[in-house]
């Protein structure tokens, strides 16, 4: 595989203490963080993906890994443990808390075949680890129906909308395949191409503009599927 890097409306309305339904929903309260006076993005995910193919060459599923910022996961942590009966908090429940969190918005992955959005089915394996003091996050979310990539363009790409929180692979880990394809295929990593008009609406962000869910779509890497 020839592989070359490089590259929903939501509202929120959180309390100081909505932990449950902060985590990983982006639009946390900036008072709650140490680097609040920073500005967009306030955390970081270092992200892997990997396209799973099925026996006939059709894209089954997306998986994905997500590691978290050091600062993110300590206060993560800290924040659900307070918001526990038992003021406890492990990484087993931080996975089932923000899997369960992020289902509405197909997990931070948007997918388009031929341009039409196409919706991610339920994420039935996951796992929530501590990797060197920094939270990771693996699942596997399949497509509704497996898709021939080598009859359709298929692209997707993996970002908080409201750009809270960056998410972007590695250079050193690019997207990758699993599976053999009929044909060969290659992943293009697309970088984002932000206009200094967009990185002043980011900006303003931390001057209490509302946030709304294009502005992570801007700052986004995109993954095209090419086979054939």
């Amino acid at each position: 595989m020839d592989t070359q890097e490089k590259p929903v409306s939501i509202r929120w309305r959180l309390t100081p203490c909505s932990w449950r339904f902060a985590l990983l929903i982006g639009g946390l309260c900036m008072a709650l963080w140490p680097w609040a006076g920073q500005t967009h993005p306030h955390a970081w995910i270092d992200v892997r993906s990997t396209v799973v193919l099925a026996p006939d060459g059709k894209i089954a599923a997306v998986k994905e890994q997500w590691l978290f910022d050091e600062l993110y996961t300590a206060a993560v942590m800290e924040g659900m443990a307070e918001d526990s009966a038992t003021g406890q908090a492990t990484v087993e429940d931080f996975a089932t808390e923000v899997m369960g969190n992020l289902r509405p918005y197909d997990y931070f992955t948007k997918i388009t075949v031929d341009g039409a959005a196409t919706p991610l089915g339920q994420a039935t394996q996951y796992a929530g680890t501590m990797q060197k003091g920094r939270l990771q996050l693996s699942f596997t979310a399949p497509l509704p129906s497996p898709v021939d990539p080598a009859s359709h363009h298929v692209r997707y790409s993996i970002y908080d909308p409201t750009y809270f929180i960056q998410m972007m692979h590695l250079p050193g880990q690019p997207p990758s395949i699993e599976g053999t394809a009929q044909t060969a295929c290659r992943l293009i990593v697309i970088p984002p191409t932000p206009t200094p008009e967009d990185i002043a609406r980011a900006y303003a962000l931390d001057r209490g503009a509302q946030a709304d869910d294009t502005l992570g779509d801007l700052f986004a890497e995109k993954v095209d599927v090419q086979c054939g």
